[in-house]
């Protein structure tokens, strides 16, 4: 007989578990660092200008691509950017292990089968 598992109390530890994680850490610091970075954000701003732009087809769609690509590879090249692209990559790969991990327990592909559908 299979022990009674109390789902949401192992939901609420796992995800405390993973706000411990050395990666988890690393990614909401390098996310705190992009939010404080002035020059950061400013790029920034200016490339949800340009988006919304394109995205409502005002003025010259060209241009705003030119500028769009211009502006993102100036982004590249901060360091918190470089940072949390990295840390972002870290808690992927943990997350992915974290799927891997569940999905050989339940005997499921559980990313997959934990997706929102149009019913739930």
């Amino acid at each position: 007989m299979q022990p009674i598992v109390d789902v949401e109390l192992a939901i609420r530890e796992l995800v405390e578990a993973l706000r411990e994680t050395p990666e988890f850490r690393s990614l909401w610091e390098a996310a705190r660092a992009i939010n404080h970075d002035g020059e950061v954000q400013d790029l920034l701003q200016q490339i949800r200008a340009h988006q919304s732009a394109l995205q409502w087809g005002r003025g010259d769609g060209a241009e705003h691509l030119r500028a769009l690509r211009q502006l993102q590879a100036q982004l590249d090249t901060y360091p918190s950017v470089q940072a949390y692209r990295a840390a972002e990559q870290a808690v992927r790969a943990l997350f992915q292990e974290v799927d891997a991990a569940i999905s050989r327990v339940v005997g499921v592909d559980f990313a997959a089968n934990a997706r929102r559908s149009c019913c739930g």
